[in-house]
């Protein structure tokens, strides 16, 4: 008979897959012979991801499988258990198949066959059963050698694997497009581990034995399913969790921990789910979907099948192990006879894939589910679990027994299983009073709480200020177990299993359903008192929000209660923590209320969360990163790590946290105290990953802050040792989605590091971090930062080295001079010089040589080898010359003339700066004009020629550039050494700015002649004329100018030892400032727009362009070439704005689901933009789309209704991204007509008072308290 299917021959496919994969990783490529030579380079990509390899070996399976199809009648005889028998035996002689040999057989297949007999095929053929089989080997063999001949010599036969791939990329580009529900991979496996974190235990003690048990399996050939079984409080999930974390290198680990509380969930969508998005990680698919039944079994097997492929095909194979821990608490057992259970387990194929082992662990009963279907359930190597000791002290039975003889002790159980979190003795008093309608006195309630022994409660911290406060929560599953059991012992008759979970999902919903109610009563009644000190800590928490917010019952008023502005601003008195409530205010209004899964929102949502946007916009604008900032607080506030780490994960915008962060390391490094800081890295990265944007930046900072830290001089003062480190470098590459990715860092066995050489160690994984860096610019100014913190330490050759792997001309050049200033022995400097000029001189763009020559120039004259310093510094010149644009020739020709003076060269540097002149008079522009001569007035100044450089300021007729003149004088005089006319010459520019009209430009000027006042010694008169531009700087409107002129002030003040001013003034600065618009004049003409826009370089044009078609199309009715032309449109504002047109389109011809899966599609993208003005202006684009959309459905419809409640959603979002209330008044109008009149009275009547200042808002930041007197840390301990 043929064969079945192709899966026959998939081992055939991995074989001549990884053959493939190891020559292109090789080199051997260019020993090709034709066309076949170019593919297989291109392969040495496409290959390196799974899925794609994945890919690989279904084609090469195809292609067999096609061949066979096509037998003469002779051979159709051959059973399929025969044709499996063959592949597998012909399969491992492809894998022992090395590059010299198979280069040997000089690309015949014939010559081919008998290499592979030497490498034992004929011993295999001879243990063949019958004469069938061996005939199955043969065709097998032949087909085989044919087909890796053909793979190396001929382009169809590669053409075709590459088109399988592309066609795969182009799929799965589509799947990315499929919009509702997709999450990132990467976030859902960040969410997993977490998990794992969360339920691993500190330390797993005695538990060796089963932890190599474990190991020895995953390495077997034989066993496939290892089955752990022990009761429950025996410590399985601690062995599970430890080895999911600990998995050996050469194996795949996929876990599912199921929990209904704590773990990943307890049914089988979840499941799907969160393993899918692992096996989607190996596949290096960016997304994943949750898939609904029915295609959940097909698409869930075939995405197991794939992964298992990939595993396989990889070039050292791995094994993929899927272990699944808590199978007895899967939901399926809550109610195993209803028409729709399905259990975790049923997912799994008949057949495991090849390559594929299975951990499960789980209680004795109940015993499998009946719908598990995977043969390997009937060989599973059961192993019985030891009890832990450690695990059954934290939780007696016994005790357990008699702490709940008591109804309070039970109704203390019961409220903690129902509140969802924790609560306190005063708490669960108040709760007890009212469900007993007696008074529960607090000490009553403590005897209780004080002796309950083990983990039945585990107390937890909820204080502040200072003070301990202590809370509860049940300690374990087995104790709420306890608790519903003693609630409702009727439910329980004699011989039911009271382990078995389809007791308890119907007996706990029943049994705290009036537990529940209170706890929401309560609620109401604390938040009818108002937010203060008196406020439980519970109804701050996100447990209080869920409990509430999943009440089915609620017709949304129970929600209002908790989503309160003063709810968020009591969060934030208590934390003492702005990022704290940042945090808090998007997972309740994001992930909850807003979720795009959720739909629509009701009108009377829209005014509590209008007030929280408006709060959450005023702590983000306290909260702005102003460069120079952070510095100035790390430097001479004494900023603690914890105040730090709250100031940079208060910044919204996340470029701008990247950027906080780094400036904040930066500095703490500079200062001795790298080490203390390090913390910071790992949470402000984990909150970044999300955004792809910035994955090569965050990697680039932390290869310069780790080199730093790994060298600095304090190492052996730090309170964080070597294992720390490894260890968050480690969780920082797992939020990354980099843990896998050969990245070099030690393993841990039992907490002890096998690699001993701590530097060497954090350099190479420092090295591998860079490789991964995608931008070649920005991998090139990666090394470039180690290069810098190398040569700083004194380690020349490690520089040197890493310098050399620069491969852009003009970041190499820079780095090689950096490294000149810390050479000391002569010869290795000559050798670096030739190195840097030769670098600097392939630059093309003369402008960068110049700037590149001039560095070198600089750099020589600083180790003393002045003879060369001159002729590069000529070299530079001569670049100079060539620059066509005046304007850039003057500002070339002024570094040079800077660099000359450095090497002594004073005449040369003059005639250089006269050059400067003429061409800066050639500059058409009158204001540029100016600009550069001011800059050459520097120079001037710099070769003695100060009297020249100042009457070129009578030259000028505006004060501002006149001004602007007589500072660069100063400062260069100061630099100089030449302090009494420098302080004459501040004199003159303070006079002069004191005429300046523009109070932005007057206070820039007299910021910068404080500083040359500071320079020159007359600290007093810095700190007047600083105090002068502060004055000054209060009567600026652009907020972002002004907050950047105070923190400039404050440096100078605190140069100046004037620490708590300094400190006041940079408190100032965390003012409101909001990013001016990116507006795109609209394109009128649409004829020939897709044309257009393949021709247009302006990204923003064409994107603009290509939006405009998308509208046209979509309103002629051509749908899917709208959607397609969608895709290629990549900047956020026209993006929205394409896909809104699509949206109506779909409305309008009747497809309204469809078109709210893209809108929920183009909602999750918004998540993903790093600029938080684009995401509020993409939600506002989508939020007028929905109203639209309304439009054109009957009004008092469902579906009208639906549209509504979208368009509020997606408005609410822009709210809370930073866009006014009255950016999209017209859509708040329609959606929400109380609260749009409600905003006009209120603004109509503020304008009306003559007191009132300021821009016009319902609620005037201003008529609170400062609500964060702290100081940026947001704390009251800020201070080290």
């Amino acid at each position: 008979m043929k064969p079945k299917d192709s899966d026959t021959f998939i081992d055939i496919g991995v074989s001549i897959t990884r053959l493939l994969l190891i020559a292109s990783g090789q080199g051997t490529a260019a020993s090709l012979i034709g066309e076949g030579a170019g593919l297989v380079k291109n392969l040495r990509s496409l290959l390196g991801s799974g899925g794609q390899r994945a890919v690989s070996a279904e084609k090469i399976a195809d292609y067999v499988f096609n061949v066979f199809n096509r037998l003469p009648g002779e051979y159709q005889g051959i059973s399929e258990a025969d044709w499996q028998v063959a592949a597998a035996n012909v399969a491992p002689l492809i894998d022992r198949l090395s590059e010299k040999d198979r280069l040997a057989a000089g690309y015949d297949w014939k010559a081919l066959r008998p290499v592979l007999r030497d490498l034992g095929s004929e011993e295999r053929r001879c243990t063949l059963a019958d004469e069938s089989a061996r005939q199955a080997f043969d065709w097998v063999l032949e087909v085989a050698c044919q087909h890796i001949t053909d793979c190396f010599t001929k382009e169809e036969a590669l053409a075709s694997i590459l088109r399988g791939i592309n066609e795969t990329k182009s799929g799965v580009r589509q799947l990315l497009d499929r919009p509702a529900g997709a999450s990132k991979t990467q976030d859902v496996v960040n969410d997993h581990i977490k998990v794992l974190r969360d339920l691993a235990p500190d330390r797993l003690e005695d538990r060796e034995s089963e932890m190599a048990d474990l190991k020895a399996f995953v390495h077997s050939s034989d066993d496939v399913w290892y089955a752990m079984e022990a009761d429950m409080v025996s410590g399985k999930t601690a062995v599970m969790v430890s080895f999911a974390l600990n998995s050996p290198d050469d194996v795949h680990m996929v876990s599912f921990f199921i929990r209904r509380i704590g773990g990943d969930g307890n049914d089988r969508g979840s499941f799907a789910f969160v393993m899918s998005a692992q096996l989607a990680k190996i596949l290096g698919h960016e997304y994943t979907e949750p898939v609904r039944d029915p295609a959940q079994h097909t698409e869930f097997r075939q995405m197991l099948r794939r992964a298992a492929t990939a595993c396989r095909s990889e070039a050292t194979p791995r094994t993929l192990v899927l272990l699944i821990d808590g199978i007895d608490e899967d939901s399926y057992f809550e109610n195993p006879d209803g028409a729709d259970a399905k259990s975790i387990l049923s997912l799994l194929p008949r057949r495991l894939p090849e390559g594929v082992k299975i951990i499960t662990a789980s209680r004795p009963n109940p015993r499998l589910p009946e719908d598990v279907l995977c043969d390997a359930n009937t060989n599973r190597r059961i192993v019985s679990l030891k009890p832990s000791p450690i695990a059954e002290k934290s939780i007696n039975r016994k005790d357990m027994a008699k702490f709940f003889k008591s109804d309070v002790a039970v109704d203390i159980g019961a409220f903690l299983a129902a509140c969802g979190g924790v609560l306190t003795v005063e708490d669960l008093s108040r709760l007890l009073t009212t469900h007993r309608h007696q008074r529960t006195r607090t000490w009553d309630v403590r005897e209780y709480v004080d002796r309950s022994p083990g983990r039945i409660l585990t107390p937890v911290d909820v204080g502040f200020g200072g003070q301990e406060v202590l809370a509860y929560r049940l300690g374990h599953d087995v104790v709420e177990r306890a608790v519903i059991l003693e609630l409702d012992p009727n439910s329980f008759g004699e011989g039911d299993e009271p382990e078995d979970e389809r007791w308890w999902a119907p007996i706990r919903e029943q049994a705290l359903t009036s537990y529940r109610e209170i706890i929401r009563d309560w609620v109401k009644e604390c938040a009818s008192r108002g937010w203060g000190g008196s406020t439980p800590s519970y109804v701050l928490s996100g447990a209080c929000f869920d409990l509430v917010f999943n009440d089915k019952t609620d017709d949304g008023s129970s929600v209002r209660v908790v989503l309160d502005r003063g709810r968020y601003d009591e969060m934030r008195r208590r934390s003492g923590r702005r990022s704290h409530v940042l945090r808090m205010i998007d997972r309740e209004c994001f992930k909850t209320l807003l979720d795009v899964d959720r739909g629509e929102l009701l009108e009377d949502a829209m005014v509590p969360l209008r007030e929280i946007a408006e709060f959450k916009e005023l702590l983000v604008r306290m909260s702005d990163y102003i460069p120079g900032l952070p510095e100035l607080y790390v430097s001479y506030f004494n900023l603690t790590p914890e105040a730090a780490l709250d100031m940079v994960l208060s910044v919204d915008d996340p470029e701008s946290r990247l950027n906080a962060l780094r400036e904040v390391m930066e500095t703490a490094i500079k200062f001795g105290y790298g080490h203390d800081f390090l913390p910071l890295l790992s949470a402000t990265i984990m909150s970044l990953t999300s955004y792809r944007e910035l994955h090569d930046e965050i990697l680039r900072m932390l290869a310069s802050v780790l080199a730093s830290v790994n060298i600095s001089s304090n190492y052996s003062n730090s309170n964080i040792d070597f294992e720390s480190k490894i260890v968050l470098l480690n969780d920082i590459l797992i939020s990354l989605g980099m843990e896998k990715e050969n990245i070099s860092l030690p393993r841990y066995s039992l907490r002890k590091i096998d690699d001993p050489d701590e530097s060497a160690c954090m350099f190479n994984a420092i090295n591998d971090m860079i490789e991964k860096i995608k931008d070649p610019r920005i991998r090139a100014e990666a090394l470039a930062g180690v290069v810098d913190v190398l040569a700083r330490a004194d380690q020349i050759s490690k520089s040197f080295n890493m310098a050399k792997r620069i491969e852009e001309s003009r970041i190499r050049a820079r780095a090689l001079a950096g490294i000149l200033t810390r050479v000391g022995e002569i010869d290795c400097a000559r050798r670096v010089a030739e190195d840097a000029v030769s670098a600097a001189k392939q630059i093309e763009d003369p402008r960068k040589r110049t700037e590149a020559l001039a560095g070198v120039a600089s750099a020589l004259v600083q180790v003393g080898e002045i003879d060369c310093a001159r002729r590069v510094a000529e070299d530079a010149v001569s670049a100079a010359k060539q620059i066509e644009d005046p304007r850039k020739r003057t500002e070339a020709l002024a570094g040079v003339a800077s660099a000359l003076v450095q090497v002594g060269e004073i005449d040369c540097a003059r005639r250089v700066a006269e050059d400067a002149v003429s061409a800066a008079k050639q500059i058409e522009d009158p204001r540029k004009r100016t600009e550069a001569l001011a800059g050459v007035a520097g120079v001037l100044a710099q070769v003695n020629q100060v009297d020249k450089a100042l009457d070129m300021v009578k030259l000028i007729e505006d004060s501002r550039m006149r001004t602007w003149i007589l500072v660069e004088v100063a400062g260069v005089l100061a630099r100089t050494g030449q302090i009494d006319r420098a302080r004459r010459v501040a004199e003159d520019a303070v006079s002069t700015a004191k005429r300046i009209e523009d109070s932005r430009m007057r206070t820039w000027i007299l910021v910068e002649v404080a500083g040359v006042l500071a320079r020159t010694g007359q600290i007093d008169r810095a700190r007047r004329v600083a105090e002068d531009a502060v004055s000054t700087a209060k009567r600026i409107e652009d907020i972002q100018v002004h907050a950047k002129t105070l923190v400039k002030v404050a440096g100078i003040v605190a140069q100046a030892d004037q620490i708590n001013r300094a400190r006041r003034i940079a408190e100032d600065s965390g003012a409101r400032i909001e990013n001016p618009r990116v507006r795109v004049d609209d394109l009128a003409e649409m004829a020939g727009a897709l044309v257009q826009a393949n021709q247009i370089e302006d990204p923003w044009v064409r994107a603009e362009v290509l939006a405009e078609a998308t509208g046209v199309m979509a309103r002629a009715g051509a749908i899917d070439e709208a959607r397609e032309i969608v895709t290629m449109v990549d900047e956020p504002s026209s993006r929205s704005r394409a896909q809104s047109a699509v949206i109506k389109a779909l409305v309008g011809k009747g497809s309204s689901d469809e078109a709210v899966n893209m809108l929920r599609a183009a909602l999750a993208e918004v998540e993903e933009l790093v600029r938080r003005q684009d995401a509020a202006d993409c939600c506002a684009t989508l939020a007028a789309a929905c109203l639209d959309a309304a439009d054109l459905v009957d009004a008092g419809t469902t579906t009208h209704e639906q549209w509504l409640g979208l368009a509020r959603s997606a408005l609410a979002r822009s709210w809370l991204y930073g866009a006014s209330v009255w950016d999209r008044f017209d859509v708040l109008l329609r959606v929400a007509p109380d609260l749009a009149t409600r905003l006009v009275e209120e603004r109509l009547l503020a304008e009306s008072e003559p007191e009132a200042a300021g821009p016009a808002s319902s609620v005037d930041p201003t008529d609170r308290a400062d609500p964060d007197p702290e100081g940026p840390g947001g704390g009251a301990a800020s201070s080290r």
